[in-house]
This record gives structure tokens, sequence and C-alpha cells, in this order.
């Protein structure tokens, strides 16, 4: 496992996160034993990953129970994020609300601390619902002053949002993107990226597979139409990618590694053979500059 520095922080973490998305279950499968979670958290740890990231919305809260429940007594070093906004009710980012769903996520985890605490899709807060009094923002710093949690993150979709408030505060020390940068898409190395290097802000990629269309959800998104805007590209970066050994997933991977203003790639492994193909990319070698080239000319 390669580390990397986490922004603005002292951290060193795993370049593969794990994210807590999938780990406990799929809607489609169901939920899974706990144990399963767990037996999943404990090789990541094995592996060397030291970062794991959940929220309360990843099966209304089952994924921080888990995960609660995985790390508890670990005493290897490790960074654990959580998100708010999303409880008690879907993006309420009031004062009261977001110390309501952080208690619950403590419950949940086991623990009066997290590491990283994130606003949950900073676009459904927009502007107004970060930066007003007894918002987001004001509520996060009370909580880090309260060394509830060490520092605090921004998620969410809206490139030029986020982009913004970093501009506007340097309280935020990492920034989630999600789906806008892959084999498909590089909105978020267009726009974003650029502005979190500049302030020293640690990139987090999430869903380096888009959603599963560089992977196994692929011929389920294609019979459903789902992402069809996106299914020229994909087939040109398959022709593109035919015959190499390690396969379009692992390309995947390897690509935003190769970024170095990317800190962690997020997988949302559910099982411990996906958490091994990922962590077994992250050996130091990077993608050709050509290969990155052909590949950004694909996406335009």
């Amino acid at each position: 496992m390669q580390y990397r520095r986490f922004g603005k922080t002292e951290w060193e973490v795993s370049e593969i996160g794990m994210g807590g998305s999938w780990f406990y279950g799929r809607p489609e499968e169901g939920l899974l034993p706990v144990s399963h979670g767990v037996e999943v958290v404990e090789r990541a740890l094995e592996l060397g990953v030291n970062y794991f990231d959940t929220a309360p919305l990843y099966g209304q809260g089952r994924s921080e129970e888990v995960l609660g429940t995985a790390l508890k007594g670990v005493t290897e070093p490790y960074y654990l994020a959580t998100k708010v906004g999303y409880y008690p009710e879907p993006f309420d980012y009031r004062r009261d609300a977001i110390w309501q769903g952080l208690d619950a996520s403590l419950r949940r985890l086991k623990r009066d601390h997290v590491h990283l605490l994130q606003v949950h899709e900073a676009e459904q807060a927009g502007w107004g619902g970060i930066f007003e009094e007894g918002r987001a923002l004001e509520t996060l710093l009370d909580i880090q002053s309260q060394g509830i949690c060490d520092y605090i993150g921004l998620t969410g979709s809206d490139l030029g949002l986020m982009s913004r408030v970093l501009e506007e505060t340097d309280a935020f020390v990492s920034v989630i993107t999600f789906c806008k940068y892959d084999l498909l898409t590089q909105e978020a190395k267009e726009q974003l990226v650029p502005t979190a290097a500049e302030q020293d802000v640690a990139v987090i990629a999430a869903s380096p597979l888009h959603a599963g269309l560089l992977g196994s959800k692929r011929d389920d998104w294609m019979e459903t139409g789902r992402f069809q805007d996106l299914y020229d590209r994909l087939e040109r970066i398959e022709d593109l990618l035919k015959g190499e050994p390690e396969g379009v997933s692992r390309i995947a991977l390897r690509y935003l590694l190769s970024d170095p203003q990317v800190k962690v790639v997020l997988c949302g492994v559910r099982n411990v053979e996906e958490l091994e193909g990922c962590v077994s990319v992250s050996d130091g070698e990077f993608l050709p500059e050509d290969w990155i080239a052909e590949i950004e000319e694909i996406s335009k």
C-alpha cells in the first residue's frame, strides 16, 4: 500500500480508502451479517488501508453500525470519516439537525470522536446552507473546537459551488467528488482539482468506476439505460484498452492514482475479493502519459 499526505493535515493516508456504501449489503441482495462487514474491515486493515468513509445515508445507518463494530478495539492507526446533513431529515443543514445527526452517528459508530466530519452533498445545502449563521460551517467549526472531530470536509456534485466554497474559506481540509472524475469524465480535474490544489485541500475520488459502469454493473446499466450519454465514451475506452491484461476496472483505479492531486481513491467494495483487487493496484505504478492523454481526449 502506498500513502499520501492528506492536504493541509499531517495525516499519511492510504491512497486506496474503503468506501462504506456497500460492504454491509446491497439493496437488491439484502443486508449481510455484521460478521461479513467485520471481515472486510479486518482484511482492509491487514492490507494497509487506514482510511474509512461512511455516512448515515448508507443503509440508513447500517454502514456506520457495522463499521463501528468492526473498528472497536482496533489499535493500529486509522482515519474514520462520516457526514452530516442527511439525518434526521434528508438534507437539513441547520445547527440542531447537524448535532442530532452527529449524535446518532456517534452512537452507531460506538465512539465520541471522528477524525473527519463532512458536509454531505453540498449542493443540497447551497451557499446559504453552508455559510449562513446557524448552518453547516459555523456548526462544524463548533464541533471541531470541542474536539469531537479533528477536521471538516466537503462532499458533493456541484463542482462550481465546491470550488467557490474552497476559495471563500480555508476551514475545509478535504473534498469528495463523485462520478465527476474517472475514465469517462474529467469535469472535476478541470474545475475542482486545481482549486483544491491551490488551497492544499485533499481531493478524494469516490466511485472510481462511475457507479459500476466501468465494472460489474456495466451490463445492468446498459440494459436499463442509466448513464446513456456515456455509452459511446465507454465503448471507445474499451476499444483503447482492449487486450490490456489489467482490464478496464484496474486501469480506472490506476488512472486516478496517476494524479498526485488525488489523495484517496474510495473503493465501495462489497467483499474481501473486491477489496483485495482494489488494494493490489496501489503498487506505485502509474499510467504512461500518452495513455492518459488518449483517455482524456476520448472523454472530451
